[in-house]
């Protein structure tokens, strides 16, 4: 019959051929139409039309300028890339975001000093204020009192003796760096110096001072959110005391609540 005519191979790849420089027209007259340059000029640049080149059983492919072309004219209406929205820093990783601490103490006392040889062990209590200055990295400022039991630990039973204890009250100037700021539970460390003033209290002749002076003071903690506002803060710290060439080195280990106020 004479439509089994038309599917002989020739006329099959001819009528492909044909069909392949259709849109290679439409196409280049399309990017012409884009850019500005007239069709003559587009044509005289990109050259006659492409031959079929024969890739495997199924398929045809282009080469020479008009692959370029037709790949600029589907790339002109591609969507522009779309850059993700930064996730925003949370509270506790925010610079000039203040926070304020309240811890109870446990602490002991060591040394050469006269603080060290009469006094032992104690109670004590803390305030802090911090200051984030990067995600990971704070100023903070520690107000804390210290009570030191005497050695003796029971009450003297002599006629006329009274009892001591040492009450230090000590502010520091410190650095907290946090290891994990962007998790709930966030360790870190802390260093810095201050100043103390230690005074025995004697419950007969009243109280004196004793070996004021700066400190060095190094540390560890771990702060546990519970909320995005609210924190268990626990902290260890050593302290070495240099005053009147004598050395006092006391340590304490606190624990408490840190709340972040703010947006």
């Amino acid at each position: 019959m004479k439509w089994t005519r038309w599917l002989a191979p020739g006329r099959a790849a001819g009528a492909v051929a044909l069909l392949v420089g259709v849109v290679a027209g439409v196409a280049s007259a399309q990017a012409g139409a884009d850019s500005g340059v007239p069709a003559p000029e587009v044509a005289r640049t990109l050259g006659p039309a492409p031959a079929l080149e024969w890739k495997d059983a199924d398929s045809y492919g282009f080469t020479g300028p008009w692959r370029d072309g037709l790949a600029m004219a589907s790339g002109a209406y591609q969507p522009p890339p779309q850059t993700p929205a930064r996730k925003p820093l949370q509270r506790r990783q925010r610079p000039n975001t203040i926070s304020l601490g309240m811890q109870g103490s446990y602490g002991v006392v060591r040394g050469s000093s006269r603080l060290a040889d009469g006094f032992s062990d104690g109670p004590g209590y803390a305030f802090r204020f911090r200051y984030m200055l990067a995600p990971s990295f704070a100023l903070g400022f520690s107000f804390e009192n210290h009570h030191w039991y005497d050695q003796g630990g029971a009450p003297s039973t002599e006629i006329g003796a009274g009892d001591s204890s040492v009450t230090m009250t000590t502010i520091c100037a410190e650095g907290v760096y946090y290891l994990k700021r962007d998790t709930d539970v966030n360790p870190y460390f802390v260093g810095g110096f201050g100043h103390a003033a230690p005074d025995i209290v004697d419950e007969l002749r009243g109280s004196s001072r004793v070996n004021e002076g700066i400190f060095l003071m190094l540390g560890v903690g771990l702060e546990r959110f519970i909320r995005s506002r609210f924190s268990l803060d626990f902290t260890l710290r050593g302290n070495a005391l240099v005053s009147n060439s004598e050395l006092t080195t006391f340590a304490t280990i606190s624990g408490g609540i840190h709340l972040y106020p703010g947006d």
